[in-house]
């Protein structure tokens, strides 16, 4: 009898450690990640007021005069320097869209900017770009050499609060099968772009 309850015991006493540390875990979890909540919370609102009139705006985007030669059914819409990184999608194998936007926006960015007790992997150092966006394609012009992404390529385009050394900021994550791509913009209108041409090339 005497041995059953000193079982009893230990464990109920396992139990209420177990309950400490899941507590105190998410306690830790909320509080690193109140800053950036803060933050998102504030962007998604933003967003959503953009959402009321970005279809007007679009309609009436007016072509961009530039030194490239384009085809007749292309045009330049957005044109801006902005920071941007580029890295090697590490998970080439898997094409398909994934965790696209039935997944909450929240838990997609916040799974990108961090983890409970360090920052996930760290992006490429961010460069200075003249960022070109046409209905067809983006071009990156760094210290004039060009990188070309056809808009037909893009798995994934979102807006999202990047974190950069500690400071959060505004931009839009895009998705290749061979690399992943930040842009620091508050411009909303970027990514409304592509997200219009991305539709249409389906």
């Amino acid at each position: 009898m005497e041995s059953k309850f000193i079982i009893a015991i230990c464990i109920i006493a396992l139990y209420v450690v177990i309950l400490l540390i899941v507590g105190l875990m998410s306690y830790l979890y909320s509080i690193k990640h109140k800053p950036y909540k803060t933050v998102n919370d504030d962007y998604r609102n933003e967003i959503k007021e953009f959402e009321k009139f970005k279809d007007e705006l679009l309609n009436n985007l007016k072509p961009i005069k530039t030194k490239f030669e384009l085809s007749d059914d292309e045009k330049i819409l957005f044109i801006d320097e902005l920071n941007i990184s580029f890295n090697e999608n590490v998970n080439k194998r898997n094409s398909k869209k994934e965790f696209d936007d039935e997944y909450d926006q929240f838990y997609k960015t916040l799974k990108k900017n961090y983890s409970l007790f360090k920052f996930k992997g760290k992006d490429n150092e961010y460069e200075k770009a003249l960022v070109y966006l046409s209905n067809k394609r983006i071009v990156f012009d760094v210290n004039s050499q060009y990188k070309i992404v056809k808009i037909e390529n893009i798995l994934i385009n979102e807006s999202l609060v990047i974190t950069l050394e500690k400071e959060f900021y505004k931009g839009v994550y895009l998705k290749t099968r061979s690399e992943e791509i930040k842009i620091l913009t508050d411009d909303l209108k970027f990514n409304a772009i592509i997200s219009r041409f991305r539709t249409e090339n389906y």
